[in-house]
């Protein structure tokens, strides 16, 4: 079967006060055709269907219609929460979503895992694969408070609770499997901050003051794991079936740059015992990435205010189209006019200015790392050489020696690992 994996829709979203209903209404459009035609059996949403708790009335209909739209092609739909979703709103009709082949994990249930162990069946009605759906996990969810506490203690607290919360999950599912004559790849949901994901500036920190991210080890070996809550699609695992879909649409402007995407996955692909027929073949993907058009045009220009007009004029602007503007002029002297002479360039274009940000050149030589630049794509030199780029107190000499030093350390713990580990450092 084909299970697409999708995350983040924030219905509801409004962007520096531009409603984003034309966009969300382009994109389910769009998603139920690419549904229709690679025949996709089920969609996993994972997390964030709406934008706040209290969505406007034109997301909840989307919402609802878009479930009616699934049961018309047959196609299950698993929804699980996540962070800016209501857990009482999203109970209110799950009950009735079920009869329509909807699935609702809304928040942790200790006492009945079974309920987040969902069977996904091909057309032919058999299991082909379980969901472990698990939702955006609140510590109050999975962990009592203890009084003396450490902070520290705390976060392994935390760390320790979703571990086993999901551990638990995922035990349910085996026994499930065990029931099954073959068995059947296991999928596992989640909402968090992994180690190793890069965040955009549309993303609220999550277990703040408590767990700021997880480790992958914290996950049991699922077949495929379908993350929500950072918007930039993204493996977290070395074989890419741990993995961000990201968000459909840009929701800040530091997002683009990058296509947006949604995952279909094979699960006979997914099974390690599928049958290959030519054994010096190279092994099909059973993950295949597609991207979504874009539906709003959107640009984030920087520069000094003569580059910024530069750029201006060479932007390619669609005649049915508005392109949405933010602009940052770097000077180190106060200019009062950038607002007006910005409007002035885009003045009789498809153009709508939403932000003007003024910075310093100092302010710019600061910046730590490439923001569209993830750890997962960078070497450990990569990360040691823009950390020397980030401190402007280094003269040209001290970089180098430092360099050596760094490149000799590496050596080293190089010639420690392949002693495995005997050899003191």
């Amino acid at each position: 079967m084909k299970i697409l994996h999708t995350s983040d829709w924030h219905l509801g979203q409004h962007f520096m006060g531009k409603s984003r209903r034309d966009e969300h209404k382009a994109f389910i459009d769009w998603l139920l055709a690419l549904v229709d035609k690679e025949s996709i059996d089920a969609v996993i949403i994972a997390g964030d269907v709406f934008d706040t708790g209290s969505p406007p009335s034109y997301a909840r209909e989307m919402y609802h219609q878009l479930v009616l739209d699934m049961k018309a092609r047959q196609c299950q739909l698993v929804i699980v929460a996540g962070n800016h979703d209501s857990v009482s709103m999203l109970n209110e009709s799950k009950s009735l979503l079920a009869y329509l082949d909807t699935q609702v994990a809304s928040q942790a249930n200790l006492e009945e895992i079974d309920s987040h162990v969902i069977a996904l069946k091909n057309k032919e009605g058999d299991v082909a694969a379980w969901v472990c759906a698990v939702p955006y996990l609140r510590p109050k969810d999975v962990m009592h408070s203890v009084a003396g506490q450490s902070e520290q203690e705390k976060k392994l607290g935390l760390l320790q609770m979703i571990g086993d919360f999901y551990q638990r999950v995922y035990d349910a599912a085996c026994e499930k499997n065990k029931s099954l004559k073959t068995p059947v790849p296991i999928i596992g949901t989640g909402h968090l901050t992994a180690v190793g994901g890069q965040v955009s500036e549309s993303v609220r920190d999550l277990y703040v003051g408590t767990l700021e991210a997880l480790p992958t080890s914290v996950f049991p070996a699922f077949d495929y794991l379908a993350l929500g809550h950072i918007h930039r699609a993204q493996p977290i695992s070395k074989n890419g079936r741990f993995r961000y879909s990201g968000s459909p649409i840009p929701l800040s402007f530091d997002e683009l740059g990058r296509d947006k995407t949604v995952v279909i996955v094979d699960t006979d692909l997914l099974a390690e015992d599928a049958f290959v027929d030519d054994l010096f073949a190279e092994p099909a993907d059973p993950l295949q990435l597609v991207s979504i058009p874009n539906f709003q045009p959107m640009a984030s220009l920087k520069g000094n205010l003569k580059e910024v007009i530069k750029q201006i004029a060479a932007l390619e602007l669609a005649a049915d189209k508005t392109l949405w503007l933010e602009v940052t002029v770097i000077a180190d002297e106060y200019l009062s006019d950038v607002h007006k002479r910005v409007l002035e360039a885009i003045d009789d274009k498809p153009i709508e200015l939403l932000r003007v940000m003024r910075r310093s050149t100092v302010e710019k030589k600061n910046e730590g790392f490439e923001a569209r630049k993830t750890l997962s794509e960078l070497t450990v030199g990569d990360v040691f050489e823009q950390s020397l780029k980030s401190n402007l107190e280094l003269d040209e000499d001290e970089s180098i020696i430092l360099t050596e030093l760094f490149n000799a350390c590496l050596v080293e713990l190089e010639e420690h690992q392949q002693d495995g580990g005997e050899k003191p450092l």
